[in-house]
């Protein structure tokens, strides 16, 4: 038995358990530079507001109904996502960490997996001030298909057997999880309108429509597992890290400044992996809706002579492709920075001579490392890397950074 424990409305949960006046109010999270709604809570979609609006649409709405309005507080989340994890390990002995707020749980073995996952939501609830459901099934697919169901019909937790024909009648296919809205369309042609008529259909068909990879999701609708837990997330391919400014950006030192911390950041991603880069990529571009201005975008690569996870050399060689493909009198957007070709860092071939650096070197990287990790971002940093950063993402209604901190811990008086 699979058990998948999905936060509801995550980003919006978060703002509550500091907020708790938050609690049957609409609420709504924005997306990077406050753009567009990426959470809302469900009093927020009851007034009509669908997921991804951009604000400056529904801007006037939010005021007429009282919405409450944040910028995402990406820290916020991401430690509230990681004390979630820690209670729902405290139960099984297995788990996958899907996402920020969704984690597959092995029940294998237990003789209530319904109760024990009533329980696992009280808990996390009580420990996190988190609200989750749980949806169960032998597969992973059933699982997060009775998840889907658990949220809106039942009392948060939710099991769905294979052969249940008018439940997984009543999931429109667009719906099930590996299909998504190109699928459905070809699907419904076929006359393949949900979950269970897509479940009952040949085997051949389907494959004829996505190949084996939605052959799998059909098998694991009729309870046949083909997913399997993956415990040790699979190290990345490629990893990129890219913002759109909070400002339009002209000049070539703030670009610099912006592509050095993407740079940072994403070799950091990288280390904490194991992992090494053989390539990199830059990119740039300006706002694509402003057709009133002048348009470019451009990248460049190169292949990187020695695997490296040096931030130092990854920066150095970033700033070098930015020059090359900067070009002066346009207003820029967004930029960003591609380490290509991941390998396993137990693999390091270095070149004869070590041109890029010693033991000095990767000993000061990883003091570097760990007084940010200590004392947060801005505890070390390079100095290309800026200090004032205009150019930073605009975040103008985030909240307290309450658990990461220390001079935005919640104070009670």
């Amino acid at each position: 038995m699979i058990a998948l424990a999905d936060c509801n409305n995550f980003y919006v949960s978060c703002e509550r358990v500091f907020q708790p006046s938050l609690e049957d109010r609409p609420v709504i999270v924005l997306s990077n530079n406050d753009g567009c709604a990426v959470a809302r809570s469900n009093e927020a979609k009851a007034l009509g507001i669908p997921m991804g609006a951009p604000y400056h649409q529904i801007k006037r709405l939010c005021g007429r109904n009282g919405v409450s309005v944040f910028s995402s507080n990406y820290e916020l989340y991401g430690d509230m996502s990681r004390r979630v994890v820690s209670v729902l390990s405290r139960f099984v002995p297995e788990m996958e960490i899907y996402s920020i707020d969704e984690s597959f749980l092995n029940l294998g073995g237990f003789s209530d997996p319904l109760g024990l996952s009533g329980r696992i939501r009280e808990t996390v609830r009580k420990w996190t001030g988190i609200p989750i459901s749980v949806g169960l099934g032998k597969t992973k697919t059933l699982a997060k298909l009775a998840n889907r169901l658990a949220k809106k019909e039942h009392a948060g937790c939710l099991q769905v057997e294979a052969g249940n024909r008018s439940t997984l009648g009543s999931v429109p296919i667009e719906d099930v999880w590996g299909v998504g809205r190109r699928l459905s369309v070809r699907l419904r042609r076929l006359g393949f309108q949900d979950a269970w008529a897509f479940a009952q259909a040949p085997s051949s068909a389907i494959r004829a429509i996505g190949g084996v990879t939605l052959e799998r999701t059909q098998r694991e609708l009729t309870g046949i597992s083909c997913l399997a837990m993956e415990e040790v997330p699979q190290p990345r391919k490629n990893t990129c890290c890219s913002r759109s400014f909070g400002k339009p950006v002209t000049g070539r030192g703030e670009l610099e400044e912006a592509v050095a911390n993407y740079a940072v950041r994403a070799t950091r991603k990288v280390r904490a992996e194991g992992s090494l880069a053989c390539g990199l990529q830059v990119f740039l571009s300006t706002n694509r809706f402003r057709k009133d201005q002048p348009q470019y975008s451009n990248s460049r690569t190169i292949s990187l002579d020695e695997p490296t996870d040096d931030p130092i050399r990854i920066v150095k060689n970033a700033k070098a492709l930015l020059n090359s493909i900067y070009r002066k009198g346009y207003s820029y957007k967004k930029a960003g920075v591609l380490l290509l070709d991941l390998v396993s860092g137990g693999s390091r071939q270095g070149l004869l001579f070590e041109e890029h650096g010693d033991g000095r070197r990767r000993d000061f990287v990883n003091a570097l490392d760990e007084v940010a990790a200590r004392y947060g971002q801005s505890g070390a940093f390079l100095a290309a890397q800026g200090v004032r950063r205009s150019w930073s993402m605009k975040r103008q209604s985030r909240t307290a950074r309450y658990t990461t901190c220390w001079d935005e811990l919640p104070v009670a008086s």
